[in-house]
């Protein structure tokens, strides 16, 4: 409940570049984001919610989901690199966007 407010959603997670990622959203984009992750409100209710279109709720998502991916794979990059310890949903991100990731280093 401490942080139950879209401007807070970077207090959300416990990874640090993942609230870096997040604090630097827009402001509207933190809101989607809330309502869409945490509250899972369906792109239909948050159109109603903002009075803008479902198909620009979509559009608005996906580019700031675009964002988010283009920042976490950076950061997970940078990770990687210095052979910092990673989950397994890490690991299969960078994986799935074509970074090879050493797991000999990381034993």
């Amino acid at each position: 409940a401490i942080f139950y407010c879209p401007y807070d959603i970077h207090e959300l997670v416990i990874e640090e570049y993942l609230s870096e990622i997040l604090l630097e959203l827009k402001e509207d984009h933190k809101e989607l984001l809330f309502l869409w992750a945490v509250r899972l409100f369906s792109s239909t209710r948050i159109a109603a919610i903002r009075q803008q279109s479902d198909r620009n709720i979509r559009k608005i998502r996906n580019t700031m989901m675009k964002k988010i991916r283009k920042e976490l794979l950076s950061a997970l990059t940078d990770k990687a690199e210095k052979q910092q310890p990673m989950t397994l949903m890490e690991k299969a991100f960078l994986s799935d966007n074509g970074k090879v990731v050493d797991t000999e280093a990381q034993k």
